[in-house]
């Protein structure tokens, strides 16, 4: 897949993950680091926004921007971690003018 533009018409998606109660914990750890590189790939392709950790609520929010459900998928399983969640894909409204200038410095 080529990476998405992140562009002010380009979609984006709101991802809520929860991680699951079979979580190994330990293999979670060790994938810390290949996590961490990889949203970093996919922030400079455009292809992720905002990413939130809840450790509290054992949860995760990313903005992925992408042209539809499909691509968004895709997206999420070049993350090491996405085995470990279970995941709702939000549809987005446009963005507001203050998203369009940040994508535009971006």
């Amino acid at each position: 897949m080529s990476p998405t533009r992140n562009t002010a018409a380009t979609p984006t998606f709101m991802v809520f993950a929860t991680l699951r109660d079979d979580t190994d914990f330990a293999e979670f750890a060790a994938l810390r680091e290949d996590e961490q590189k990889q949203l970093e790939v996919l922030r400079s392709e455009g292809r992720i926004g905002a990413h939130y950790v809840s450790p509290a609520r054992r949860a995760t929010f990313l903005e992925i921007v992408a042209d539809d459900e499909a691509q968004v998928a895709e997206t999420l399983a070049t993350l090491p971690f996405a085995r470990f969640f279970d995941a709702d894909v939000y549809p987005t409204t446009p963005p507001d003018p203050a998203e369009v200038a940040h994508r535009a410095r971006s």
